[in-house]
């Protein structure tokens, strides 16, 4: 609890929530431990929205970038920051940047060492239960000692009091008969009508998200009942095959509609090539993964034909992009955190990490990757004279294995001349592709062939 505290201190008074900065931290804790695929699935929201490398500097720190408004609602949904809104009297806008400025403090300080919990760590347990209303009790009057006192001498006044009581008693009563007043007649009212209490309004949008990995479909998701879960559910077993699907629907009372779940076998069966991966959430669908750009306009193309309008379709932000960011993004930190003294196997396990992702049939080296391979060319100068290191190229098993070997020797020479023109010593770098040899992974999935086009460093000669 205390390492949340300092946490509700400084948002309240940045924005001017005041009292209500705890509960705006209550709301973030449960979106966080509330998503499908829990602490992981709700990260993945934000990856997905094309916010990767800032993802990526929160894991493990508390200072990590901090998101605008428009970021916060790209990720989670403006319905969502309007419940939030809503249900604590703030404004919109006010909602989304302070939820912005949270999450790096609270995911930083839930993923020690950069490692993403599997479950709810004991610091956000208190947070994920609702805060309950507060009940109305009456005041309970105290008797005033003064009033103990006169009851205490009643013995005394009763002497002069009870007779007078009398007396007016009998003058009422007199004056009542002489005034022909009668009782006046009870009019039956009809009881008060029960008051409802409000439906819920849906603060989270049904959301299915899944992968497709050469026929192995994954999935998460949240749906507001059982019937709906099972619907989805048995829609996935019978389009795919009850053993080619594994994951996990939460129930979740606060789930919007699902408007896809009504054609959503039709919509599964254009999901059937390898690599796709598709979020449906509240009335959007997004399509992306490891797919051409043509096959992905294709699905969207069928999937407007296949399910009922008024549904938004868009491109999912490029999962590969997302991969080759955060990886990049944890290379180049590594590689400015290089202490004075380190080896050359220090600076090579580092660059072995990163992702060069080449476009299709080209040796043209993106330019992202180019910033990385600076920050590389400034630890290669360090290195001791003579060292010699080998760039080694190589391509999936798509295609004629003469021309990939070509390709792999082209991206290969890119690289080297890159860290030439950067000032890197041309004699400490030799370039060889070696086509599709030596997988490290299987050539059968999407997933396997992107992991096999890579490029490789290695001592040849180590000073």
């Amino acid at each position: 609890m205390a390492m949340l505290d300092s946490v509700i201190e400084d948002v309240g008074s940045r924005f001017g929530l005041g009292s209500k900065a705890g509960p705006l931290l209550r709301e973030v804790v449960q979106l966080i431990t509330g998503s499908p695929g829990g602490i992981s699935g709700f990260i993945d929201k934000f990856r997905s929205a094309g916010l990767g490398s800032q993802v990526a500097s929160w894991l493990g720190r508390t200072d990590g970038a901090a998101l605008t408004g428009p970021q916060v609602e790209q990720a989670l949904g403006s319905s969502v920051l309007g419940s939030i809104a809503n249900r604590l009297g703030l404004a919109g806008g006010v909602v989304g940047t302070a939820i912005g400025y949270l999450l790096p403090k609270v995911i930083g300080q839930i993923t020690p060492g950069g490692v993403i919990p599997a479950g709810i760590p004991a610091a956000l347990s208190s947070y994920t239960q609702a805060t309950p209303l507060q009940t109305t009790t009456r005041r309970i009057e105290q008797v005033s000692p003064r009033a103990i006192n006169v009851i205490h001498d009643a013995p005394h006044l009763g002497r002069w009091l009870i007779p007078l009581l009398a007396g007016l008693g009998i003058l009422g009563l007199f004056w009542y008969l002489l005034s022909g007043n009668q009782p006046a007649p009870t009019v039956a009212t009809a009881p008060a009508p029960a008051v409802l209490p409000p439906a819920p309004i849906p603060s989270i949008p049904a959301h299915l998200a899944l992968n497709n990995d050469d026929g192995i479909i994954t999935y998460s998701g949240v749906v507001h009942d059982e019937s709906t879960r099972t619907s989805l559910v048995d829609a996935l077993k019978g389009t795919f095959g009850a053993d080619k699907v594994e994951g996990d629907i939460t129930i979740n009372a606060n789930a919007g509609p699902a408007p896809w779940l009504v054609d959503l076998r039709t919509a599964l069966e254009n999901l059937k090539t390898s690599g796709v991966q598709a979020v449906f959430d509240g009335n959007s669908l997004k399509v992306g993964g490891l797919i051409s750009d043509a096959d992905r306009d294709g699905i969207i193309s069928s999937l407007r034909a296949a399910l009922p309008t008024g549904l938004v379709f868009g491109a999912l932000t490029d999962r590969v992009a997302n991969l080759v960011s955060d990886v990049n993004h944890k290379a180049e930190t590594a590689l400015t955190g290089l202490h004075p003294g380190f080896t050359t196997a220090d600076l090579l396990n580092i660059l072995n990490q990163s992702i060069i992702n080449f476009p299709t049939n080209s040796a043209e080296i993106p330019a992202a990757s180019k910033t990385m391979l600076q920050h590389a060319a400034a630890a290669f100068k360090q290195l001791p004279s003579g060292t010699v290191v080998e760039i080694a190229g190589y391509t999936d098993n798509t295609g004629d294995p003469a021309a990939n070997v070509q390709l792999s020797q082209q991206r290969a020479d890119a690289v080297r001349a890159v860290l030439v023109s950067a000032g890197v010593d041309p004699s400490m770098l030799v370039a060889k592709g070696y086509g599709s040899a030596n997988p490290v992974a299987s050539n059968d999935t999407a997933e396997g062939k992107f992991r096999n086009r890579r490029i490789e460093y290695r001592a040849v000669k180590p000073a």
